[in-house]
């Protein structure tokens, strides 16, 4: 009976030590986890290893198929097992598998070393290259000579992987390539307003908002007109070399005979002057689009100009002479002559009303004859101005002046002193602009002086 009794008592305790161990071994298993650690960082906890690995597989390859090429994990990802942390822990392996870094084959497209896009054909980015080159050719004269067009900046396509997260389409590449870093400034022009006010107010000069509106003629602005004050700037610049040809023409020379019989007011051509024409290369520096250097390469003379012959009254009036004596003023050279002119990088024509003389601030202007000065003062793009009526139809203009001599209704001889040469008005520089009408109708200063 006491033997019994002693088997029996074994038998219980060595039940409650197996299930004390069940409990042990179930315990564990059910606070038991895995840390997932990706690129250093834990991220979440998952129970289930394999199907976690699973999980990660299953994406990559899913990822691969929609783009159709095979990509790559680049994260390092780890399961270090652990205990369970139930605000850790992720049922949802699809969206913890997306915490993986994956990347492809493919292009970068980089600017001075920076990354601009990356795409996964390279015939994307070079096609989208060559549009954006050419996009600045347009404006430009069809006949001009391009003779090279290129990236200001440092411009790579470099192959790699490519983080998914950072491949784009080429649609999407053309709009960051077109992007600018700042949009151009651009002003409507005002009653009252003109090129030389406008550029002061702006603090550029005349010949900086020439250079951005290649397309206006500066002489003629008109209120409603627009003008870029300062130009974009864009993440690539293109730097195109040019060279075009256009024919200017020649002015010709005077040789007056005096006529004691006729007033100093009083001219007869015996010999029309007929101006010559020469073809003027230019090679031509564009950035963006906008001039930033125009230099003569060469200078073809087509034809000759021929003297034109006049008869003057004895009554003096003033004349060229000389090199630098333009009569009305003594100037450097002629900058603008009267009639059509081409501008060498858009091509577009416009009509100059007089002659442009250069010559230093404060020189002397003078009357071309004897007449009553009409107007004297300021006059829109004309800047300081004098008009002087000579009689028998015969009008001149003096423009851009910095002083003025004369009043109104005041009586002038030839060769009076009526102002002195500036830059007002629609002016690029010092200079004098003259201008000769005959009953109303422009005339070419060059028959007259």
């Amino acid at each position: 009976m006491f033997k019994k009794l002693i088997h029996s008592k074994r038998a219980v305790i060595i039940g409650i030590i197996f299930a004390l161990l069940i409990s042990f071994f179930w315990y564990q298993k059910a606070v038991e986890a895995y840390d997932v650690v990706i690129d250093g960082k834990v991220v979440a906890q998952v129970k289930d290893g394999e199907e976690f690995w699973d999980a990660v597989a299953e994406y990559q390859d899913s990822v691969g198929k929609e783009l159709g090429h095979s990509v790559k994990n680049l994260s390092n990802i780890e399961l270090q097992k652990t205990r369970l942390n139930s605000k850790l822990l992720e049922t949802d392996f699809k969206k913890l598998a997306k915490n993986a870094n994956l990347a492809i084959e493919g292009y970068r497209l980089l600017i001075d070393g920076k990354q601009l896009c990356a795409v996964y054909d390279k015939s994307e980015l070079e096609k989208l290259l060559e549009e954006y080159k050419n996009g600045f050719v347009k404006g430009i004269d069809e006949n001009a000579s391009v003779k090279s067009i290129g990236f200001k900046q440092k411009t790579e396509i470099k192959k790699g992987l490519v983080e998914i997260a950072d491949l784009v389409d080429s649609k999407r590449a053309g709009e960051l390539l077109d992007e600018k870093e700042q949009e151009a400034a651009v002003v409507e022009v005002k009653e009252g307003e003109n090129a030389w006010t406008i550029a002061q107010n702006h603090d550029i000069s005349i010949v900086a908002l020439e250079k951005m509106n290649p397309q206006v003629v500066m002489e003629k602005l008109f209120p409603g007109d627009k003008l870029v004050v300062s130009p974009f700037k864009s993440r690539l610049d293109v730097i195109i070399n040019l060279e075009n040809s256009v024919v200017e023409s020649i002015p010709f020379k005077t040789e007056t005979i005096k006529d004691n019989q006729m007033y100093s007011n009083q001219k007869k051509v015996t010999k029309p002057g007929i101006p010559g024409e020469k073809k003027v290369t230019y090679d031509i520096v564009l950035e963006n689009g906008l001039q930033v250097s125009m230099n003569t390469a060469k200078t073809e003379i087509i034809k000759d100009p021929v003297n034109r012959v006049v008869r003057i009254g004895a009554k003096t009036t003033v004349s060229r002479g000389g090199s630098r004596n333009y009569g009305v003023v003594s100037g450097k050279r002629v900058s603008s002559n009267f009639g059509w002119r081409t501008h060498p990088i858009s091509g577009k024509k416009s009509f100059h009303d007089g002659v442009d003389i250069a010559a230093s601030h404060g020189t002397g202007v003078y009357a071309y004859s004897a007449g009553t000065v009409s107007f004297a003062g300021w006059n829109g793009g004309y800047g300081k101005v004098v008009y002087i009526d000579h009689g028998n139809g015969l009008q001149t203009r003096y423009a851009h002046m910095s002083a003025i001599s004369v009043r109104v209704g005041q009586r002038v001889s030839a060769g009076k002193k009526i102002g002195a040469v500036g830059s007002t008005g629609n002016s690029t520089g010092a200079h004098l602009h003259f201008e000769v009408l005959k009953y109303g109708s422009l005339k070419n200063p060059f028959n007259y002086i």
